[in-house]
């Protein structure tokens, strides 16, 4: 794992319960989770990678920011890789960075980092 700069985030996963799924629309991907930032920091960055790709790929948050506290909705769409497998990194607006690494986005639904 690669050792952060001044500051660490931490991950943590929690499974949601299985009438979230259930009460999902049809058309949303079972690979749709939440994602909760229980830092200090806000994210400006989230990169969302199928495990074994060595690159990350587009920033999935675009020009918006995550502040501490805050909670986004992170939809697949338009992805025609069946992949439930993800790496996920964040990067605060300062430049700190958070992994997680081989999260089964088919059944997490719900992703958090915060502080260390």
């Amino acid at each position: 794992m690669r050792i952060l700069r001044s500051w660490r985030l931490a991950a943590s996963l929690s499974v949601a319960a299985a009438a979230l799924f259930i009460a999902q629309s049809a058309f949303a991907d079972v690979r749709d989770f939440t994602l909760t930032n229980n830092s200090s920091v806000d994210i400006a960055s989230v990169y969302v990678s199928p495990t074994g790709v060595n690159s990350w790929g587009s920033d999935a948050m675009g020009t918006d920011i995550l502040a501490s506290g805050q909670t986004v909705n992170m939809n697949f769409t338009g992805s025609d890789d069946a992949s439930c497998v993800y790496d996920i990194k964040v990067v605060g607006t300062q430049g700190e960075e958070g992994y997680l690494y081989k999260v089964d986005l088919c059944s997490v639904s719900q992703v958090t980092f915060g502080d260390k």
